[in-house]
């Protein structure tokens, strides 16, 4: 891998585990906003980019913490790592997965500005947890393909290799075919949702004041943000990887490389988003960090504190001010 791009992903690694981490203490302090089915969303959207971030940092195929020849000895155990792990299938899944959650948050923002009267009864909790079940299962049967396709094959150079049975032209059409599903189809139908919408909103005589409102509140406006961003950055990794497929680019090029690390950045622009385009979620971040902090503070304090008497300090530094900083606890009208 390009040292330039490998250390790219070791910064953005540091950061989406940071943000997104600081999202779910978000969500773990105040679950009352989890009564929000886009805040739902929005934290097993955190989780999943924190898993994706954990899993290339790990993955010996990437080469950042374990090396690229870290095989299982056992040879069924082997045969089980170059499915899952070397093939970059767990990662994958994620990845994928993230995709469609960003789906179903983007059908909640359309139906709660197109269709507010049935908005509570379609994205009930019970609901979106079962399309977040949904999309998990969706995406896994999307990975089968991938799954077979990698085994183990000791007498190769490498023991991880990737082989098919189907002849070449029928491969690639599976490849678009699952291609379309794990990406071009749900940013497209995001797309046109966010197009209807506003269309249906602003121009329509019928259209509620309401739904005007919601359209143009900080949270469609949120999820809109990182819908685009999303698709922007996608995009890119998958037109090459089909130009990859059709003969006309090599795999594992820069090119290649540079497009998979923009995928790669979606797991630490989220927070960003959040706290730039958001207020609330910007004074809860602010609130929380500002609370680690004085706590951090506190702790260095009592531990100099100790180390002065047993060192004989004689003027130990006290504390100061409050023991805590309180999280707001209100949430506005998004």
């Amino acid at each position: 891998m390009n040292t330039i791009i490998a250390v790219g992903y070791i910064c953005i690694s540091v950061m989406g585990l940071l943000g997104n981490t600081l999202t779910i203490m978000m969500f773990a302090l105040e679950k009352q906003l989890l009564k929000k089915s886009y805040n739902m969303l929005i934290l097993v959207l955190a989780i999943t980019d924190v898993l994706i971030t954990v899993n290339v940092t790990l993955n010996p195929s990437y080469g950042f913490v374990l090396d690229a020849t870290s095989y299982p000895k056992s040879p069924t155990l082997q045969d089980v790592f170059c499915r899952f792990i070397y093939s970059r299938v767990i990662v994958f899944h994620l990845v994928f997965f993230s995709i469609y959650i960003t789906l179903v948050l983007t059908t909640e923002r359309w139906w709660a500005v197109v269709r507010p009267h049935t908005y509570k009864s379609i994205f009930s909790r019970k609901r979106v947890l079962a399309y977040i079940a949904l999309s998990w299962i969706w995406v896994l049967l999307l990975m089968v393909k991938s799954v077979i396709d990698n085994s183990r094959d000791p007498s190769a150079k490498k023991v991880c290799q990737v082989k098919t049975s189907l002849r070449a032209e029928v491969n690639f059409a599976v490849y678009v075919l699952h291609s379309s599903f794990k990406v071009s189809i749900p940013c497209i139908t995001m797309i046109c949702m966010y197009a209807h919408m506003t269309l249906k909103t602003m121009k329509s005589p019928a259209a509620t004041a309401e739904s005007k409102a919601k359209l143009k509140g900080k949270m469609t406006r949120m999820v809109a943000t990182t819908t685009i961003i999303l698709i922007v950055l996608f995009f890119p990794n998958q037109i090459i990887f089909t130009a990859i497929k059709l003969g006309k680019g090599r795999f594992n090029s820069l090119l290649h490389q540079f497009t998979n690390f923009l995928t790669y950045v979606t797991t630490c622009i989220n927070p960003l988003i959040y706290g730039l385009s958001n207020e609330t979620y910007r004074r809860r971040y602010r609130n929380l960090l500002t609370f680690i902090c004085s706590k951090t503070r506190i702790k260095l304090r009592r531990d100099r504190r100790v180390t002065g008497r047993n060192g004989g300090d004689t003027n130990p530094i006290g504390l100061q001010g409050s023991n805590s900083v309180s999280l707001e606890t209100s949430q506005s009208n998004m």
